[in-house]
């Protein structure tokens, strides 16, 4: 049985001892600032760089797409009709100019394909405008010359939506997950990233206790079973609070998105969206975007946690009984990489899942209780897994930690107090079968 007072005191000494580092708290405080920023600079680049207009000259022997092109941004698009093309070539040269295009019937036709010649400043910005304007410019005039009446034109026009819904099994519809497949791809990758980190900690923190000889006091006092379980249920709970702050900060920097956008850039966001009114100039940017930010419920967060918690309780329970048979962290990386393998496998398969998360593959890959704190929640993300699926996974990784807690136990107990050298696989076996 554990000593739950000798297992408070580890717990307590692993989570009060790295809470209160500066470490810790500098890294806490700093990821949603990181987040702001990511959200921040980019909106910023764009709206306070300088609008830098690239001039092209349009050598036009149609005399028709021109002025069509002028139309459409006349800041843009100029036509020199006294200069030759050597000329103008030169201008683009010496860059009085950012470029040239020669139009003629074969171009109107479709028998040649128009040339953009420019200085090599452009971007691809740049090069998408002038295609476009010189698309809709001979698509008018294509249809001008075949008299295609004002209703066609709207019908060719037209950009049909598409709005989805998902028909649950009790008939109800609720809003289609789909468009979470980045959410889903982001949170594998956390999860990936995670337990790396937090299994790291308790890996190296037995590493360093071992090669400092304390854990030989330690042990004196308390169980290896007891230690072990304080040290990794420690670390977890310093993981948690970490998360937990991470959740709260980033949902209030979402929450308040607009009137962070609107304090820092509102003059500006009024003037992109041509409105005094920042609240209408806000709604007139974000009805424009090609994508609408998908909201996360507060169940795929709960289960984002819920499968944290158990991934990391798996591997940092292998990462401690590797610690505990290496002499330093560069000692022996084969023992290392049979831990890490179980964590980079299900990184191949975030596509194929995100794809298809309802598959036979997507599956079987959740209910493998190494491979599920990294699929399941991609899954949650995407679709409505059904709620059997949720907790026949939770059940396999609650058993599995639990089996793998007792083997790691057993290896801890005899590698703490192993020196001079790390231990091989054939010699963790045989740990684990020492009475």
């Amino acid at each position: 049985m554990i000593d739950f007072n000798k297992f408070g005191i580890i717990f307590k000494r692993e989570y009060l001892t790295r809470v209160t580092s500066k470490a810790y708290i500098l890294t806490t405080l700093l990821a949603p600032l990181i987040f702001l920023g990511i959200f921040l600079i980019p909106i910023a680049v764009t709206l306070l760089s300088p609008d830098t207009q690239r001039v092209v000259a349009l050598v036009d022997e149609t005399e028709v797409i021109a002025p069509r092109m002028i139309e459409i941004n006349p800041n843009q698009f100029v036509v020199f009709p006294d200069l030759t093309l050597e000329e103008i070539r030169t201008k683009v040269t010496t860059g009085e100019l950012n470029g040239f295009v020669v139009i003629d019937e074969e171009v109107l036709d479709g028998t040649r394909t128009p040339e953009l010649i420019y200085g090599g400043t452009g971007g691809v910005g740049f090069v998408a405008d002038v295609r476009s304007a010189l698309r809709t410019s001979i698509r008018d005039e294509k249809l001008d010359r075949a008299e295609v009446t004002e209703e066609i034109r709207g019908i060719m026009a037209e950009r049909v939506s598409l709005t989805t819904r998902v028909l649950t099994e009790t008939g109800e519809e609720e809003q289609d997950t789909s468009a979470l497949f980045i959410v889903g791809i982001i949170l594998g990758m956390i999860m990936y990233t995670a337990m790396f980190v937090y299994g790291g900690i308790v890996m190296r923190g037995v590493i360093e206790e071992k090669t400092s000889r304390i854990v030989e006091v330690i042990v004196s006092s308390v169980r290896p079973f007891e230690l072990l379980m304080g040290k990794v249920m420690g670390v977890g709970a310093l993981a948690v609070t970490q998360f937990a702050f991470w959740i709260l900060a980033i949902a209030g920097i979402s929450a308040a998105s607009t009137p962070i956008l609107l304090y820092f850039f509102g003059s500006r966001v009024s003037e992109a969206a041509g409105s005094s009114d920042t609240q209408a100039a806000m709604a007139t940017i974000e009805s424009e975007l090609p994508f609408t930010i998908p909201e996360i419920g507060f169940g795929l967060i709960l289960g984002f946690i819920i499968f944290f918690v158990l991934g990391y309780l798996m591997y940092s329970a292998l990462f401690a009984a590797v610690g505990s048979a290496l002499e330093s962290e560069t000692e022996n990386q084969q023992l290392t990489l049979v831990v890490s393998l179980p964590i980079i496998i299900p990184i191949f398969f975030l596509s194929p899942v995100s794809t298809d998360p309802d598959s036979t593959l997507a599956f079987v890959l959740s209910m493998i209780p190494l491979f599920s704190p990294i699929i399941m929640p991609v899954r949650m993300a995407i679709m409505n897994v059904p709620l059997w699926e949720v907790a026949l996974a939770i059940t396999l990784m609650a058993a599995t930690f639990i089996a793998l807690i007792w083997l790691s136990a057993r290896i801890y107990r005899v590698g703490i107090l192993m020196y001079g050298k790390s231990a091989s696989l054939r010699e963790l076996a045989r740990w684990v079968r020492y009475s």
